[in-house]
């Protein structure tokens, strides 16, 4: 056996100054190391490992359900757009997740989830508050001496 079959290639540095022809010596080459031993990542490996992906409208669905709850303070309007499109955005996660568990990774799952209830919590706290607004106003056109009185009154 030669010496190069003795000794495994990746325990062996790189003589870049051999050539394969006789003859050609490609100058100040020197000697390389190669890189440690590496491997390819799997598939997926950083969206969740072993070929699992993120759900796709998870951390949206996430995010407007958490910039949703802040919102129903801009009279309700905000939070009720930001909350149904999260609400919407969540289920439909989630039941792709259900439909299909092993493709999509749980942290994605839990996202979803979280956005939904948030989304769900921001839309039934903006009806409230619409619902309030619309009240106020209504009382404020039919009795506008109570409303009057009310307001003198908080002075």
């Amino acid at each position: 056996m030669s010496e190069e079959q003795e000794k495994p290639q990746e325990n062996q540095p790189i003589n870049l100054n051999k050539s394969e022809t006789p003859g050609e010596n490609p100058g100040n080459a020197g000697f390389a190391t190669p890189p440690p031993f590496q491997q390819a990542p799997p598939f997926g490996q950083f969206g969740g490992g072993m070929g699992q992906q993120n759900l796709p409208n998870a951390t949206a669905a996430l995010i407007l359900g958490i910039v949703a709850i802040p919102a129903c303070c801009f009279y309700g309007i905000f939070g009720l757009v930001f909350g149904i499109i999260a609400w919407i955005l969540g289920a439909g996660d989630m039941k792709k997740y259900q439909l299909n568990p092993t493709f999509y990774t749980e942290s994605s799952y839990k996202n979803a989830k979280a956005g939904k209830i948030c989304g769900m919590i921001a839309t039934i706290l903006s009806v409230i508050f619409i619902i309030l607004v619309i009240l106020v106003v209504v009382g404020a056109i039919t009795h506008p001496a109570a409303y009057d009185q009310f307001f003198k009154g908080i002075q």
